[in-house]
């Protein structure tokens, strides 16, 4: 079981490379790459890559991490992708088994993956992927959400009404926020990229919670600002942050941790 969970792990990790490198190709730049077409090929010498060469960790190996063409160096992202899916993938088949929670968190990694490294990397959040994190979330109060939203007592509702307010008070909070930004500099200062993936951890969390990962996802943006001053000068990757501070929240909840004088 552990072997071809590996190999269907793997091989998620490497689909998350070809979504990482395509989706901004025909979401920003609109080239004629597209998620099926052209084959996967060296982005210097367009050989395409023998299929032996396209097995996960394999391929990378067997080609000592240069094209077999060109020579040229192939980014070990591509090998870290697929490490990092794995990892997770065996650490929630260890900790959950196979059951609709590990699933359900295992989607909801995916998504933000992509989500986090196509905002690092091009600073662009591809609409169907942010948007799904909004449907997993209100669709989880079905299956046995990873969140219990906490009301404290403030709202008396189901949680499918609190998650749906949630979202709401997400996406509204970031698009006052910018309303008041384009009055002043008649330019928009957050992207709406932004304002559906705050809307989106409201469905998980709830909006009691969203001013915690609000200030960690602030704070985790400034971090990486700093870690590329150059890249970042004009720009920051909000969406990247927040989804750090979203991954911070959950730890200090599972630890029952206070981050600030917050309690999270």
């Amino acid at each position: 079981m552990v072997f071809f969970l590996s190999l269907f792990f793997l091989s998620l990790g490497s689909f998350a490379s070809v979504l990482i490198y395509r989706l901004p190709l025909a979401g920003i730049e609109n080239s004629n790459i597209n998620l099926f077409l052209p084959r996967s090929h060296c982005p210097i010498c367009k050989e395409n890559i023998r299929l032996i060469n396209l097995l996960p960790l394999i391929g990378y190996i067997f080609q000592a991490g240069k094209c077999e063409k060109c020579k040229s160096t192939i980014s070990i992202n591509y090998f870290i992708h697929e490490i990092i899916h794995l990892t997770i993938g065996l650490s929630l088949y260890f900790l959950l088994g196979i059951s609709f929670l590990s699933i359900l968190v295992y989607l909801l990694f995916f998504n933000f993956y992509i989500l986090l490294v196509c905002d690092l990397n091009k600073f662009f959040l591809p609409f169907y992927f942010n948007l799904s994190i909004s449907l997993i979330g209100i669709g989880s109060i079905f299956l046995g959400s990873p969140f219990f939203i906490e009301t404290y007592g403030l709202i008396e509702s189901s949680q499918l009404f609190i998650a749906f307010f949630g979202f709401v008070s997400g996406y509204g909070i970031l698009f006052l926020i910018n309303l008041i930004y384009k009055i002043i500099n008649k330019v928009d200062g957050i992207g709406g990229g932004d304002f559906i993936l705050l809307g989106g951890m409201g469905t998980l969390v709830g909006p009691f919670h969203l001013s915690s990962i609000i200030l960690l996802g602030s704070f985790s943006t400034l971090i990486i600002k700093f870690t590329n001053y150059k890249k970042y000068k004009q720009e920051l990757p909000l969406g990247a942050g927040l989804i750090i501070g979203l991954f911070v929240y959950t730890i200090c909840k599972f630890f029952e941790l206070s981050l600030f004088g917050l309690v999270i």
